[in-house]
């Protein structure tokens, strides 16, 4: 009779549990309903469950806090949990869900199928798991016992005449085969397990040379991998192909023992059929292989997505900083900075999910370039500065004179470090002062640890909510969220970015009166600073780097003239090809516009241009691609200097630009003094086209 599978449905609605039980209703099920979540961790401890499927919205205890309850347990945080919620508004919700350990978020209705058939995925895991414990608990009970008796055999086997020694093997063996052979490889007897294993009785192999079992035999050296009874050491396990009777070659390890029996040796050979955990490694490896496939999508998903929010929004944020230098009235001018402000605090929002993204994939990497750590910390407190002093707050900042005046690491993840934390001072601080001190907390010779405290005195964090602090998707509490907004990913980006560059982060805080963040990062010390290496101190495009549009960044040139420099935009979005259009002559230049890559490559070959902004995803030929032919075709005194335009600032991207040929990459939203110092590097020095070239 086949056992059936407890599933635990969790809802306060009997209703809704009548509803679960009749999507789910299936003979192999053992449906088990609790109205609660106390209700739910009772049965918990009487039976073991495949899956629970849990309501979020219940009184007393509500789904999320029955969901970390039973993760926090040993024996229950393997089972997978489904949450099914009617709230489809709050993008909280998901985040908490998947926090407290839930693998799956439904929104009611659901549809009874694709419940069904996740169900069925779980019950599947959970069968298939519980098949390979048990098979692995009875492999490494046999194993130890054949180690055990092999052990005690070849002890004994050489006290014994030669007619003894093969009846004490007979008798002695497990229910593996086990056949005793001669020096030559002739077999001498074998056990009844063989009739079962291989399909032959004992007389028909005896006599017969060993290859008649195992094939592969003449290949092994069984003198040399065998036992040792004088010193206890064991046979080698060998995996081969043993062949049956019938013809069939299936998985199995040996193991031979020898032992000396009136000056001639004889040998035991164990043969363990291992088909079964051949079939569940296989199964592993399978489920191994579709979990990186999962990353892939995910990554792949998430560089999608990038793309397709940063698009629309370097049209939002660039035509109104466009807007924002136009004559406008007050109110439209106070209605332009809105938007501004909203699209600045979107991007930051984008960011924080992209960034955490790539720590957890493990695809940000360090760089290392000298720069000032004062410098770094006035461009921190600049972004700040118009709030700061709307709210009237000081922001002061100490340097140990201790350290050397340039140092070398992570600028662009020290910076975000400094921003994250001092935005949130600036954020939860009404009044009073901000303070960020950096000290050398180490000199260990080729590396110094900094030491830097960012200080408020602001509302302060309670003791009970300490634990919350650093972890991803955290608010302190829904007043604080619907206040002060977020991610909740600030402080958990913060985390893992010090212990990139080598440090820790914890914090100091008194409930009103204030918090004091600390953290520590190694970096080298920089004391000889060369004319090749200046630019580097000055900052330069970073595909990762935070770009903030602020209202006035757009300048008129300094030269009315149109500059000569000849500049081609490959851009599909008609949006962002008015933006870069705007920009550029903003700048003082003229730009030729081509939609796609297969355009640009025509127009590329039909004109000489200087440089080329180069936007990637496009229909046709992507910019990858166009870039590639671009500077393959094109004789080497006409070559342009190739910049990417992308929304996709995923790890890798950068690479994949400069592989292509590409000089430099811009992230979108694009930035007007971005845009303003990108063209400035590439045109310095030159007074007409193609006096700079790119081989």
């Amino acid at each position: 009779m086949e056992v059936q599978v407890n599933i635990l449905l969790v809802d306060d609605n009997p209703d809704n549990l009548l509803a679960l039980e009749a999507v789910l209703d299936n003979e192999s099920y053992r449906l088990v309903k609790c109205l609660s979540g106390e209700e739910a961790l009772r049965s918990l401890l009487k039976n073991e469950y495949a899956v629970i499927v849990l309501d979020v919205q219940m009184p007393g205890m509500d789904g999320f806090e029955t969901a970390r309850l039973i993760k926090s347990r040993e024996k229950t945080k393997e089972i997978p949990i489904i949450f099914i919620s009617a709230t489809r508004s709050e993008s909280e919700h998901f985040y908490a869900g998947y926090s407290a350990g839930a693998i799956d978020y439904m929104i009611k209705p659901f549809i009874p199928q694709i419940l069904r058939t996740k169900i069925e995925g779980f019950v599947s895991m959970y069968l298939s798991n519980r098949k390979l414990q048990l098979q692995t608990e009875l492999l490494h009970q046999k194993t130890r016992e054949l180690e055990k008796m092999n052990k005690e055999l070849l002890r004994t086997a050489y006290k014994l005449n030669k007619t003894e020694a093969q009846a004490r093997i007979v008798r002695e063996t497990s229910m593996d085969t086990m056949v005793t052979f001669d020096q030559n490889g002739m077999i001498l007897m074998a056990n009844p397990a063989l009739e079962k294993m291989f399909g032959y009785l004992e007389e028909e192999v005896a006599g017969e040379h060993m290859s008649k079992l195992l094939p592969s035999f003449p290949e092994i050296d069984y003198t040399r991998e065998a036992s040792d009874p004088d010193t206890g050491m064991l046979g080698k396990l060998i995996e081969l192909q043993p062949r049956r009777k019938d013809g069939y070659c299936f998985d199995a390890e040996i193991q031979i023992g020898t032992a000396m029996v009136e000056e001639e040796p004889i040998y035991a050979c164990t043969i363990s059929d291992i088909t079964q955990r051949k079939r569940y490694e296989k199964e592993i490896v399978a489920a191994k292989e579709a979990a990186e496939i999962a990353s892939r999508a995910k990554s792949e998903f998430l560089a999608v997505v990038s793309h397709e929010i940063r698009t629309p929004l370097t049209g939002v944020m660039g035509m109104t900083s466009l807007l924002m230098d136009t004559e406008l009235t007050e109110e439209q001018m106070g209605y332009a900075d809105i938007i501004m402000k909203s699209g600045d605090t979107l991007l930051s929002v984008i960011n924080d999910i992209l960034d955490y993204s790539k720590i957890e994939s493990g695809k940000m990497e360090l760089e290392e370039v000298p720069f000032q750590i004062a410098a770094c910390i006035d461009e921190t407190f600049d972004l700040f500065t118009a709030k700061s002093k709307q709210m009237n707050l000081q922001m002061n900042y100490y340097v140990d004179p201790l350290l050397p005046e340039y140092i070398e690491g992570d600028i662009t993840k020290l910076r975000q470090v400094l921003i994250n934390l001092v935005g949130n001072a600036v954020k939860f601080t009404k009044e009073g002062s901000i303070d960020v001190d950096v000290t050398l907390a180490a000199d260990l010779g080729s590396s110094l640890m900094l030491g830097i405290s960012v200080k408020d005195t602001g509302v302060g964090i309670s003791r009970e909510n300490l634990p919350l602090l650093f972890l991803p998707f955290s608010q302190l509490d829904s007043s604080m969220t619907r206040r002060y907004g977020g991610t909740g990913l600030g402080l958990a980006i913060c985390k893992n970015l010090v212990q990139m560059m080598g440090g820790s982060i914890s914090v100091d805080t008194d409930e009103d009166k204030g918090a004091t963040f600390m953290f520590t990062v190694r970096v080298k010390p920089h004391y000889l600073i060369t004319e090749q290496e200046a630019p580097a101190l000055e900052g330069g495009l970073h595909s990762d780097a935070i770009h903030y549009t602020f209202k006035g960044a757009l300048e008129e040139a300094v030269n009315a003239s149109v500059n000569p420099m000849r500049i081609l935009i490959a851009e599909d979005n008609e949006i962002n090809q008015t933006l870069s259009l705007r920009m550029l002559e903003k700048l003082g230049y003229r730009a030729d516009m081509a939609p796609d890559g297969s355009q640009a490559l025509h127009m590329a070959k039909e004109n000489r241009y200087d440089l080329i902004l180069m936007d990637i995803q496009m229909p046709v030929m992507d910019g990858l691609e166009a870039t590639r032919r671009i500077l393959g075709e094109l004789p080497a005194g006409e070559k342009p200097i190739v910049v990417a335009m992308t929304a996709n600032v995923l790890s890798g991207e950068r690479e994949r630009c400069l592989e292509a040929g590409m000089k430099d990459l811009i992230s979108k939203p694009i930035s007007f003094q971005i845009l303003k110092e990108m063209i400035e590097r590439y045109s310095a020095g030159s007074t007409g086209p193609h006096k700079q070239q790119v081989h």
